[in-house]
C-alpha cells in the first residue's frame, strides 16, 4: 500500500487523532528558499511530545532530556544523590507520569527527502 493510501487510511480509521508531519532534517538543507520539496514516507499511529522545541517520539530520550533539563529541581525535590548510584523509585515515577503529560497519540507522517532523479525524468 502506497504512503499516501496509508495515511488516508489510518485517517478514516482514527478521526480524532491529529496529523502530525515529522520532517526529515535533510529535507531544509539551508534557508535559502521559503519552500522545500519533500515526499510522504513511513505513516503509523503513535505518540510523540514536544519539549523546549523539540519533537520526541521515543519516551526514555524524552525522559533522560527532561531530567537533563531539570535535574537541580528533581535533585533537591526528590533528595536524590546521584553520586552514590542507587535508583531513586519516587524520581522514577515521577519522570514516567511526566511522560504520560507531555505524549499525545498521533498520526505521524514522515517527511522525507524526495527522490529527485525520478522526478526530473517524468
Amino acid at each position: 500500500m502506497s504512503n499516501i493510501k496509508e495515511l488516508l487510511k489510518l485517517v478514516s480509521e482514527n478521526p480524532d487523532l491529529p496529523v502530525v508531519p515529522m520532517v526529515d532534517y535533510d529535507v531544509v538543507a539551508d534557508d535559502g528558499y521559503s519552500r522545500w520539496l519533500g515526499s510522504f514516507g513511513y505513516v503509523y499511529v503513535g505518540e510523540y511530545a514536544l519539549f523546549k522545541d523539540r519533537f520526541y517520539d521515543d519516551r526514555e530520550e524524552f525522559k533522560e532530556d527532561y531530567f537533563y533539563y531539570y535535574s537541580d529541581e528533581l535533585f533537591a525535590k526528590f533528595n536524590y544523590e546521584p553520586r552514590n548510584n542507587t535508583k531513586n523509585e519516587e524520581l522514577e515515577k515521577y519522570l514516567d507520569e511526566v511522560v504520560d503529560r507531555f505524549f499525545k497519540k498521533a498520526i505521524i507522517v514522515n517527511i522525507d527527502l524526495p527522490d529527485l532523479e525520478s522526478e526530473e525524468n517524468k
